[in-house]
């Protein structure tokens, strides 16, 4: 089911096949080079000479390290890029639907308004793409399903809230369900549902803005006045070492071009990820 929400167009099976294909095509690449390094590579730079005219050679070591990263720890890695891949992309799925989901809420709203039967409303979601992600992607199915395949609109449905790795897109899916199974007004819970969404998502907003001021604060503090301080005591410290501690001057150098340039990159890293939740691509 995993494979189905991160819409990996193969069975589970397959996909494990493939996996260890990937594996094994590694594992034997790995013994292949390791085989040419040491039978070939070795040899050869054995025979050249260093600039002190001393013979070249390389250690035992160095030799088992790189047979070790390439037979074990490289075919290794590959399974286990294999073996997250489905989750991960469940998880990409999943944000992407939850953030767009109030704007994709509000259009079809208004397409419902405008008396478009639910067919027809897939039908533009899907070709939305660019603006509505991941929706637009299992809008596109259900309006395949329904258009091209002969299947109704309730299962259709029901099958698109199993596939879907966003629950709150398969609960509004789940919605329309229950008011076409109960006769309920579709145009009414539209409008309800993107009313919710809408209201939902302006607290969402609230709620990362003061988070981004809360860091914001702390960027100023940590980012900004504190490299200044320690400029200051690092100065005065390395000049006047004698009566106090010892300062070196690759001190000075790691706090300029490694502590400091950390902290700047922590804070952009938090920022981006927070604009991220609030952003439309």
């Amino acid at each position: 089911m995993d494979l189905v929400k991160a819409r990996i167009p193969l069975l589970p099976d397959g996909y494990v096949a493939v996996s260890a294909m990937q594996v094994l095509l590694t594992f034997l690449g790995g013994v292949a080079l390791t085989a040419a390094f040491i039978g070939i590579g070795v040899p050869f730079l054995e025979q050249q000479t260093t600039a002190d005219g001393e013979p070249f050679s390389i250690s035992g070591t160095v030799q088992w390290g790189l047979g070790l990263l390439l037979v074990i720890i490289l075919p290794l890695l590959i399974a286990l890029v294999q073996w997250l891949t489905p989750g991960f992309t469940i998880s990409q799925r999943t944000h992407d639907m939850d953030r767009k989901l109030p704007f994709a809420g509000s259009y079809v709203a208004a397409m419902a308004a405008a008396n478009a039967t639910p067919s027809v409303i897939f039908k533009s979601l899907a070709r939305n793409e660019f603006i509505y992600g991941e929706i637009s992607r299992d809008a596109a199915w259900i309006y395949h399903s329904i258009e091209f395949m002969g299947r109704d609109l309730v299962t259709t449905l029901k099958e698109a809230v199993e596939r879907s790795p966003s629950e709150r897109w398969a609960e509004f899916l789940q919605g329309i369900v229950g008011t076409l199974t109960s006769g309920g007004n579709l145009k009414l819970y539209f409008l309800n549902r993107s009313e919710y969404y809408a209201q939902a998502n302006r607290v969402h907003v609230k709620s990362v803005i003061q988070q981004m001021a809360l860091f914001a604060e702390a960027y100023v503090v940590m980012a900004v006045a504190l490299p200044i301080f320690a400029m200051i005591i690092a100065v005065i410290t390395f000049w006047v070492s004698g009566s106090g501690m010892v300062l070196e001057e690759v001190h000075l150098y790691g706090m300029v071009f490694v502590m400091f340039p950390m902290i700047q990159i922590f804070f952009c890293y938090i920022f981006l990820s927070l604009s991220n939740e609030v952003a439309v691509d």
